[in-house]
């Protein structure tokens, strides 16, 4: 189990880091790993601060916070009592200085953060077209069939693809931008990912993690990519 100061920040990170290198958004990997360590977090007032700071630092990191964390996160850190931390004598006072300092930081600043009010946990707008995007560019890179290009990434965004419709529109039109850019002729599917951007409505997802500037700029890449590409 995991009790010191530093194992604590080590194995927590460790595990978020381990999922998201295994494909999941960083909400889905944060929630997964917050569930992981809740009980341990009980056990002291010291264990429930080292919890609480470091999962908001996590938090920081990310284009959006969970309305719902929010709520918890920052209602426990309000909650935290350094007098019971220091008479539980589990940290140097270096270490007690630096929890306290880290908690005011992630106080201020978890308060400029946009907060997602959608329940399930999904990937944020700028977040998944930079992972397509970079997944694209690996593959342009590194493969030598790039006619197969929308199987391979629908593949690999599969699971997303099937999660919220703003996911699978994101999906599909990074990748239609990105065979649009590198000039990719003779691709595999094509007709197909034309018919999928071409069925895009707003309404389809006004009611998702999307704000109504994200929806809009969607809905404009989608009109700019398909009077680009010649299908």
């Amino acid at each position: 189990m995991v009790y010191s100061y530093e194992e604590y920040e080590e194995y927590i990170l460790e595990d978020y880091n381990d999922l998201v290198g295994e494909k999941m958004s960083k909400g889905e990997a944060i929630a997964r790993t917050f569930n992981e360590y809740d009980m341990l977090a009980k056990k002291s007032e010291t264990d429930k601060a080292m919890f609480c700071i470091i999962f908001s630092e996590i938090a920081l990191t990310h284009e959006k916070i969970s309305h719902s964390f929010m709520n918890y996160i920052e209602q426990s850190l309000k909650e935290l009592d350094f007098k019971a931390i220091k008479q539980e004598n589990s940290l140097t006072i270096e270490q007690l200085n630096s929890l306290k300092n880290r908690r005011d930081y992630v106080l201020q600043e978890l308060k400029k953060k946009p907060l997602n009010y959608y329940p399930r946990v999904c990937w944020y707008y700028n977040e998944l077209s930079e992972e397509v995007q970079k997944f694209i560019d690996d593959f342009i890179k590194e493969s030598e069939r790039l006619e197969a290009i929308i199987s391979n990434v629908l593949q690999r965004f599969d699971r997303d693809c099937k999660n919220t419709n703003s996911e699978k529109f994101i999906i599909y039109t990074t990748l239609a931008e990105s065979i649009y850019n590198h000039q990719i002729k003779d691709v595999l599917g094509i007709n197909e990912l034309k018919l999928e951007l071409e069925s895009f409505r707003i309404a389809d997802i006004t009611d998702e993690q999307l704000t109504e500037e994200e929806q809009e700029k969607l809905s404009e890449r989608i009109k700019s990519v398909l009077s680009k590409l010649n299908f």
